[in-house]
């Protein structure tokens, strides 16, 4: 549990002893309201893939990040941050250079010139995107896990989260 930041940590007249007692009012206030909040949430079913995704998108465009859309992925013009669901109906976010980086990077691979500059700049954008996002969503209190390569799946939220205690029942 955090502790109060009072106002007048060392009161020295009546009214800061009243500001801190109306500090100490409004954090018990938000405790007990939290509280109600998570009691409530705990009822509640798992969201369904698709509403987490459309909240991953939101999350990631309140970001500053444009997130193109999902389908189709391989749209000559598309590059950017990807939000999809996969065939094992989890929700992953990537990042996709554009096209023309990654034809590029694709024929230096297949002409075994892993060394070339187009194959370097695709590798260096997709690891410090890769990382970058990772950031992003950690931020945002998501629970997410690499997938094979790139991207990160989205894990389920739960009503116990890493900053939320499993509290005993009465």
């Amino acid at each position: 549990m955090a502790s109060i930041n009072y106002p007048y940590p060392d009161p020295k007249n009546d009214v800061e002893r009243a500001a801190n007692r109306q500090a100490a009012d409004d954090y018990q206030r938000q405790e007990e309201e939290a509280a109600t909040l998570l009691d409530l949430a705990e009822g509640l079913p798992p969201l369904t893939p698709e509403l987490l995704l459309e909240q991953v998108r939101l999350d990631l465009a309140t970001a500053g990040l444009h997130v193109a859309p999902p389908q189709p992925l391989t749209d000559e013009d598309q590059g950017g941050v990807v939000v999809y669901i996969n065939d094992d109906a989890q929700v992953v976010v990537d990042w996709l250079p554009n096209a023309r980086l990654d034809r590029a990077a694709l024929d230096m691979v297949e002409a075994d010139r892993t060394d070339h500059e187009a194959v370097v700049r695709y590798e260096t954008a997709r690891a410090a995107m890769h990382t970058a996002l990772g950031t992003i969503l950690t931020g945002f209190r998501y629970a997410t896990r690499p997938q094979f390569g790139f991207g990160h799946i989205i894990e389920q939220p739960s009503s116990t989260g890493p900053d939320r205690q499993e509290r005993p029942r009465a």
